[in-house]
Parts: structure tokens; C-alpha cells; sequence
């Protein structure tokens, strides 16, 4: 006959937070030696006095391995219960090389599916997803928008700058000055943009390109609503849906 209560009243195992000790643990490929020391040592300085901390940057060489400390400090959030957690590559072509690099160190981690669902997984805390970034910044994002968002953690931004760039191209509208839209949104600031520099705004007026003018901000905002009627109208085409 079998106790099954020593089984049971066996404790479950403590969970490593501290992202060297989670690396010397990892189940990782033969070919992946110990960490470099310019990895420990940023882990080491995260670990110690800034994991609680927030907008962390953390700047080396290419080629030093930033890849697998980010993806070592998000495992430490979920074995901290402070997920879920997120893995953000600039482009899809990343997506695939951080996946890689994952499972070559043991990493767990998972994926958006096929149709588009977020998994479970990743909003139960229990594994890092790993995604790019046009999944979750844009006008219809997965992850929800306003009040109707899905909760994160944690996230890293791998090549913050690259990112950034994508992150301000998805809310970038671009028309040609000939686009009947173009015209009329300059027509609607035609008051206030002469305040910001009466030659330019010629040079705008008479269509040269290498002419750029600032509308500032508190005008914006007071026609915002003419602006979304404008772009409404034309949402249809390219410029305006992608």
C-alpha cells in the first residue's frame, strides 16, 4: 500500500529570483556556456538594488548579450509572482532569434497563436511571450485599449531605440500634399501656423517638401474632433488605414 502523505505534505520547491541562480538552474543546450561577466554583473546591479525600480535601461556592447539578461530578468519577475511578463523584439525576423536563443538557454516562453489569441500561459504569469512590437502598439492592438486592456507585469523593449521608431510609425499618418486630406488639414490650422514661422508656412503653402512647420499642441487639441472627421472620411484608403 502506497502513504501518499508523504507526498503530499511535501513542500513545493522555492522558486530562484535572483537571475544568476535562475541561469546556473536552467536545463540549458551543452553549447551555452556560464554567463560573461559583463551579464552577471548587470544582473547582479539588478538584482541587488534596482529590480524594483521602473524605465531601467540597460546599455552594452553588440554582441555582449542583452538578449538573454532581459529574458533572464522577466524569468525573475514570474518566479517573483510579478507577471505576466513581455518580450518585445523591433521586428518579426527578432521574434524568431530570441525564441531560439530561448530554448537554447531553457527559457520557457510562448507564442501569440495563429488566431491572434494571447495565451494563457503568458496572462496566468506562468511563461514570458515573446512577440514584436507591431503586435502591441497599433490602433487595434490585442492587448486592448482604454479601460479594456490586458494587464502586464513586466515588459522589455529589446533595442529600445528600433522599437521606438516602429512604436512612432504605427501612430504616423502620412499624406502627400496633393491628398484632399492634407489640404484640409492645412486649411484648418491655416489661422495658427503663420505663428510658427510666416516664410515656411509659404514654402508649406506652395508644396515644397523640405518644409516643416510644428502645430502647436494646444491647437491640436482644440481641433481634434475636425481632425477625426477629416481622417474619418478618408479612412478607407491606404494612407489612413495602415
Amino acid at each position: 500500500m502506497v502513504d501518499f502523505r508523504k507526498r503530499l505534505n511535501k513542500k513545493a520547491k522555492e522558486k530562484k529570483t535572483n537571475p544568476i541562480e535562475i541561469y546556473d538552474s536552467l536545463d540549458r543546450r551543452s553549447i551555452a556556456g556560464p554567463l560573461r561577466p559583463a551579464q552577471s554583473e548587470v544582473l547582479s546591479r539588478w538584482f541587488g538594488k534596482r529590480k524594483d525600480e521602473k524605465d531601467l535601461i540597460v546599455k552594452l556592447h553588440t554582441g555582449e548579450g542583452k538578449t538573454l539578461i532581459g529574458l533572464l530578468i522577466l524569468q525573475s519577475k514570474i518566479n517573483s509572482g510579478e507577471g505576466p511578463c513581455l518580450f518585445i523584439c523591433p521586428n518579426k525576423y527578432l521574434v524568431d532569434q530570441v525564441r531560439k536563443d530561448a530554448k537554447k538557454f531553457g527559457i520557457s516562453y510562448c507564442t501569440i497563436g495563429s488566431d491572434n489569441s494571447i495565451p494563457n500561459d503568458f496572462l496566468d504569469g506562468k511563461k514570458i511571450l515573446i512577440t514584436h512590437v507591431q503586435k502591441v502598439f497599433n490602433g487595434k492592438t490585442i492587448f486592448g485599449l482604454g479601460n479594456n486592456y490586458t494587464h502586464v507585469g513586466s515588459l522589455i523593449l529589446d533595442d529600445s531605440h528600433a522599437c521606438i521608431d516602429s512604436i512612432r510609425n504605427a501612430f504616423t499618418i502620412n499624406l502627400d500634399n496633393d491628398h484632399n486630406g492634407y489640404k484640409k488639414i492645412l486649411e484648418l490650422f491655416e489661422d495658427s501656423l503663420p505663428e510658427q514661422g510666416a516664410g515656411t508656412f509659404l514654402e508649406i503653402k506652395n508644396g515644397d517638401y523640405n518644409s516643416f512647420l510644428p502645430i502647436p499642441y494646444w491647437n491640436w487639441i482644440d481641433k481634434s474632433e475636425e481632425i477625426l472627421e477629416i481622417l474619418s472620411e478618408y479612412r478607407t484608403e491606404d494612407e489612413i488605414r495602415e
